[in-house]
């Protein structure tokens, strides 16, 4: 219930390029300029740095599920406008008001990251990036049978009944207790049942604070950096090595992945089929690469096991293989009127799509959700993961521009070097937290002579 949200979301990501063709045809009432479409297509993702950061003040400040369901507000009401839109100003605005909601899921990714025991996080992570693409494939299917109106009234619909469902899940007990919140907390323990996790156990409070996340004596060491003085203002723990250094590490991993063209094919999955000379009908092909979306974040959850690192590095060697083989056929065909072979572009399309989502599209949301304090978790993932929604923006909006300047070839071999970007950066830069309870994931950003000082039982 908690990552239902990740539907409509997942589904608005496609539903703009849906959206733009639809507006094209002919019998359509509203015609816009390609500047319009541009805007019409990124300006949710300007906004949505906005929302992320109302809701990383929201997640600390009133838990991860009521956070959740108060940006249910502004995700129906978005809805509800695009349902009865009859002009581009009445488009954008209620694209603006989608981009509010628009990073939701660094309250799931919080939530899931609380309530796991480490050696299941990355199983249950991958239940966002699932539902996300569910929410994709759900879109394209719809766009076939329905127009634009209908398929944004189904999604407030479906919007208001998970509203009412989530009154029925409880915050993560991690959150309760760091808000003093004790008892609220050993409740939901047993509501969760963490009994069943371990063995041996004589209390469930026992075996949620052993198999969830953290020991309290290492947390606090870590998370604190030893006890502090009561008048240390907030805005000093942004200073510490454990906070600034993995923002760093974060905002680095956002670069490649945004750079990789990811977004691009997401959002412009009709376009990007045009001006590559894809020879099947782009409604067929996008479909395709919706059930390619579905499909990695299955094996992304099927591979739980496997090192995040490793990961990433398969998932950026294969989009850059596939990138590269789609320019080398452009290239080796240019000019030519009916070019053979092109099932060529069809796979590597939807191999690049696939594995996209194994690994460097999920990762960094992901990443975010690990790898900062209990104090600030919340909002440096506003903070962090606003820069990576500004990044998707600026690259979603020059993208046609790049296209009339540089052209396809360029533009796609840009992409296919962010590709390679990303595998070095699993190499060398970062952190590997499958497995790996949260306070060990914060030792990795300690100083080697400061975590000799910590006493790990």
């Amino acid at each position: 219930m908690m990552c239902f949200i990740q539907l409509p979301i997942g589904l608005s990501y496609s539903f703009s390029s849906t959206l733009l063709a639809q507006l094209r045809e002919p019998s359509s009432t509203i015609n816009l300029s390609i500047e319009e479409e541009s805007w019409i297509t990124s300006i949710t993702v300007l906004i949505c740095p906005i929302g992320l950061l109302i809701i990383g003040i929201l997640t600390d400040k009133y838990g991860r599920r009521k956070t959740i369901q108060i940006v249910y507000a502004p995700m129906a009401l978005s809805w509800l406008i695009l349902t009865f839109a009859n002009s581009y100003m009445t488009l954008l605005i209620g694209k603006i008001t989608l981009g509010i909601p628009f990073g939701a899921s660094t309250c799931m990714f919080l939530y899931i990251s609380e309530i796991t025991p480490a050696d299941l996080r990355p199983l249950y992570t991958t239940l966002v990036t699932m539902t996300g693409g569910l929410g994709m494939m759900v879109e394209c299917i719809l766009a076939m049978y329905f127009r634009w109106q209908t398929v944004s009234g189904i999604m407030f619909a479906l919007c208001v009944v998970n509203f009412l469902t989530l009154s029925m899940v409880p915050e993560p007990p991690m959150w309760l207790r760091a808000k003093g919140r004790t008892a609220d907390a050993d409740e939901v323990d047993k509501w969760l049942d963490f009994g069943h996790l371990t063995t041996g156990r004589s209390t469930t409070a026992a075996v949620a604070s052993a198999a969830v996340v953290e020991r309290p004596t290492l947390a606090l060491a870590v998370d604190a950096n030893g006890p502090a003085a009561p008048s240390s203002p907030y805005w000093s723990l942004f200073l510490r090595r454990n906070v600034w250094m993995p923002m760093v590490v974060t905002l680095t991993f956002f670069v490649c992945q945004q750079g990789s063209g990811v977004y691009v094919l997401l959002f412009y999955s009709m376009d990007v089929l045009r001006d590559c000379r894809v020879p099947w009908n782009a409604n067929t092909v996008s479909l395709f690469l919706s059930v390619a979306r579905l499909m990695g974040g299955l094996s992304f959850a099927a591979m739980h096991r496997v090192a995040r690192r490793t990961l990433v590095m398969l998932s950026g060697v294969c989009m850059a293989v596939s990138l590269l083989t789609i320019v080398a056929y452009m290239r080796t065909f240019d000019g030519v009127q009916d070019p053979p072979f092109g099932m060529t572009l069809i796979i590597a399309f939807l191999m690049f799509m696939f594995f996209a989502l194994l690994a460097i599209l999920p990762m960094p949301w992901i990443l975010c959700g690990e790898v900062f304090p209990m104090a600030v978790k919340g909002a440096m993932n506003g903070v962090v993961q606003t820069c990576g929604y500004v990044m998707w923006f600026l690259i979603c909006k020059i993208y046609p521009s790049l296209i009339l300047n540089l052209g396809v070839e360029v533009v796609w071999s840009i992409f296919a070097f962010f590709c390679i970007l990303n595998v070095l950066f699993a190499i060398f830069i970062m952190p590997e937290t499958k497995g790996k309870t949260l306070d060990e994931v914060l030792l990795y950003f300690e100083s080697e002579k400061k975590i000799k000082k910590i006493n790990i039982p």
